[in-house]
């Protein structure tokens, strides 16, 4: 028979689980998730009066606020998304990754997938079936083993088990731009990520010349009054 814990190692356990910052950075949506249903496995206990579970819960929500508002500073390799994999300074990717499982471009019916992506604490890795690691993830580049460095370009992400991908029409893009605005200004933050993600998804980026200005955009030869001129995502050839 399995004991059952007491409450500091419950605790304990609970708050190891908050502080699993990679999954809070690159994935809020799951983090936040995961940390709910623990908090109420700590509750089914029986350990813990209604004050500390609503200063749990309180915690978590805090946790996952924050996570949302720093994602914009910084990006993280996340599990649920579709990556191409670009050399520096080049257009075209040599690969891509798909919800952890790596693809070569110029690849074999051999195997299903050439690659996985594995994780060692914090540390992410590229490793290939045959001939070992391809490389180290650092945000979202990776430091090849042969000394290249290559970008990760996010192309889709699951979430809620739809995927969610950019959009190539530029009136719609437009129009996507203009709600991510508004809810950015709103403080809608859930909203924004999801906005900011499908603009960031699309191939497309904001207009260098004239930044999108309201102002200024009308009168922009470079992106003719649009607020943003084509972007390449790393596509295959």
């Amino acid at each position: 028979m399995i004991k059952p814990p007491t409450k500091p190692e419950a605790l304990a356990r609970w708050t190891g689980m908050l502080r699993n910052e990679h999954l809070r950075l690159s994935n809020p949506e799951v983090y936040v998730q995961v940390m709910r249903s623990a908090t109420d496995d700590l509750e089914a206990l029986g350990l813990f009066d209604p004050l500390e579970l609503h200063d749990l819960r309180e915690q978590v929500q805090a946790a996952y606020t924050a996570g949302l508002e720093e994602q914009f500073a910084q990006e993280l390799y996340c599990r649920a998304s579709s990556y191409n994999v670009v050399p520096e300074g080049s257009g075209v990717r040599v690969g891509y990754i798909n919800q952890g499982n790596y693809y070569e471009e110029d690849r074999t019916d051999a195997f299903s997938f050439d690659g996985a992506v594995t994780q060692e604490g914090d540390q992410l890795r590229i490793v290939l079936r045959t001939s070992g690691e391809f490389g180290v993830i650092k945000g979202l580049v990776i430091l090849g083993q042969d000394g290249r460095t290559f970008r990760l370009v996010e192309t889709a992400r699951m979430i809620d088990g739809k995927m969610l991908e950019g959009v190539g029409d530029p009136d719609a893009y437009r129009v996507l731009v203009d709600l991510a605005q508004e809810a950015f200004e709103g403080n809608d933050w859930v909203r924004y990520r999801i906005l900011r993600d499908r603009v960031r998804y699309s191939p497309f980026m904001c207009c260098p010349v004239c930044c999108d200005s309201f102002a200024q955009r009308e009168d922009c030869e470079a992106c003719g009054g649009q607020g943003f001129v084509p972007d390449d995502l790393g596509a295959s050839r």
